[in-house]
């Protein structure tokens, strides 16, 4: 597999955030994070593409929303059978697409299927959350009902089960309060668990579940890379609750990001 990634250019001091800080972004330490991201994952085994940062998309440095790969889910360590491109739900960064998909049309298997997010449809990568034999479709501000049920039945045909799932409260994106350690293990926030559990109890049927405190928000969000959890640092809680399940844990420096409302798998689009 290969990870699609950007770095942020100066125009990442005007990325979209509601974030407290929002304003506050320091553009040389945004870099120098991100750098040290990349490192960790390298120090991993990641292999990475990486895209020049492109000075007129202050946003471009978050790949994971323009493009989403699925594997069929009876060939889990096979190359990509399905190749999405998004439509943000943000107008401002749809054309942050382009760049993201011809970099993964060279990485895909030549008889990889392509789907096309198409209007009146909107979804952000962020929103789609991907474990074992399922998926989950957020509905948020970023992802209508219209983009979701546009995707549903291609990934359906790859034989995963697929639940839509609202988001209830203002946060960005579904990954914003739940995402995947690895196989049967979720990490998340109380209301991120509960969105799920209130759609099907089926969902979460044999997840293990890292539950980790409000005020450790941030380390709701990692990054698994072969045998490695990237995890943003300043979140014993979570950290330790990882290691106590036998996880390798590894600490990035990462509140420039979180200041524009990210998490850690933003950075990254996925390529099997």
């Amino acid at each position: 597999m290969t990870y699609i990634m950007r770095p942020p250019s100066p125009a990442f001091s005007r990325a979209l955030s509601k974030h407290p800080l929002g304003h506050l972004i320091d553009v040389e330490e945004a870099v120098r994070q991100h750098a040290g991201v990349v490192a960790a994952m390298r120090g991993a085994g990641a292999r990475i593409e990486m895209l020049p940062p492109d000075p007129e998309l202050p946003d471009a440095p978050f790949v994971q929303d323009t493009m989403v790969s699925f594997r069929r889910t009876h060939d889990p360590r096979g190359g990509s059978a399905l190749l999405v491109a998004t439509r943000p739900g943000a107008p401002s960064r749809r054309p942050e697409v382009a760049a993201v998909m011809a970099a993964a049309g060279r990485l895909i298997p030549s008889d990889c299927r392509r789907l096309t997010i198409e209007a009146p449809g909107t979804m952000d990568g962020g929103d789609v959350l991907i474990w074992d034999d399922r998926v989950v479709i957020g509905l948020s501000s970023r992802t209508n009902e219209a983009g979701a049920r546009q995707l549903a039945p291609a990934v359906a045909a790859l034989g995963y089960r697929v639940w839509l799932c609202p988001v209830t409260d203002d946060r960005l994106h579904f990954a914003s309060a739940v995402t995947v350690v690895g196989p049967g293990r979720l990490i998340g926030t109380a209301v991120g668990f509960a969105d799920l559990d209130a759609v099907s109890p089926d969902i979460l049927a044999g997840v293990d579940r890292v539950l980790i405190p409000d005020e450790e928000l941030p380390a709701h969000n990692v990054l698994r890379v072969g045998e490695t959890v990237i995890v943003p640092a300043g979140n014993p809680v979570a950290v330790g609750l990882l290691r106590e399940r036998g996880e390798s844990v590894v600490e990035v420096e990462y509140d420039q990001f979180t200041r524009a409302d990210a998490g850690l798998t933003c950075l990254v689009g996925l390529v099997h």
